[in-house]
């Protein structure tokens, strides 16, 4: 709890500092971003620490999200502006580059604190309905795979591709590129899934983050008896789906699933 109230509020904080540097047109570091950013974060850290649901409120909310997507929308928005002949967008991005670097990944620090608070605090109020660990099953495994690679090397071909023809500086392409790459080659890695009454949670192998499925946005269940699929609704384009033979009692995890499925239906 403590160490979520810190990162809220430090995040918070270099917002502030941020902001009030922008508007003065000062540095960072000087006299009132600095004041401003330090009110700020104290702040943020009191609230959120004494209201132990504020990470719950901004998962359910996807608020937590917004400190990875608006950086991201902001560099996609480059390659954009330059097809059509218009730099300006591009050369005030690029003079800020590094406070986008930083803000982006103290929103990923954000992100990746908020998800696993919100995941104890389940822990600690709701009782576990289903809990497994497997693999994806082979065909569906092939299709990530084809897809992220599909994706990834398309996403650099065409970036490097614009470097020759717009000749822009800030090109996020190749780096989405690379990042898809990356998780088409590790989407095969056992993982643990935790179904709680409020949504499931998805944990991967060897990583210390975890994504959850609000129960709102679980939609159908389908067992055969080489898989296990849970389809869910956006934002998560690609279901679940586990390969019987890496778990275990697979259809009491089904019938579990199914049961909370048919609850959500009738409470609508």
């Amino acid at each position: 709890m403590a160490s979520f109230s810190v990162v809220i509020g430090g995040y918070l904080g270099l917002l502030a500092a941020g902001a009030t540097g922008l508007v003065l047109g000062t540095e960072y570091v000087t006299r009132w971003p600095v004041v401003i950013g330090g009110a700020v974060g104290v702040l943020a850290v009191a609230r959120s620490y004494t209201r132990p649901a504020t990470a719950t409120r901004l998962v359910r909310t996807r608020l937590y999200l917004l400190p990875i997507a608006v950086p991201i929308l902001l560099t996609c928005l480059v390659p954009g502006f330059a097809l059509f002949g218009h730099h300006g967008y591009e050369r005030w991005l690029a003079d800020r580059l590094g406070e986008l670097f930083v803000v982006t990944g103290a929103g990923g620090l954000v992100y990746l604190v908020t998800a696993n608070r919100h995941v104890a605090s389940l822990h600690e109020r709701e009782p576990i309905v289903a809990e497994w660990s497997a693999r994806p099953d082979a065909r569906y495994l092939r299709l990530l795979r084809a897809s992220g690679l599909a994706l990834g090397c398309s996403c650099l071909v065409v970036g490097f591709d614009l470097i020759h023809i717009i000749e822009t500086d800030v090109n996020p392409l190749p780096a989405f590129g690379g990042a898809a790459i990356g998780q088409a080659i590790t989407v095969g890695r056992r993982r643990t899934y935790t179904l709680f009454e409020s949504g499931l949670c998805v944990r991967r192998a060897k990583a210390f983050n975890h994504q959850f499925v609000p129960r709102s946005q679980l939609r159908a269940v389908d067992f055969t008896e080489d898989r296990l699929e849970i389809k869910c609704g956006l934002p998560w384009p690609f279901p679940v789906r586990c390969a019987t033979e890496t778990m275990r009692r697979p259809k009491r995890v089904a019938d579990a699933v199914a049961g909370l499925l048919e609850s959500t239906r009738e409470r609508k």
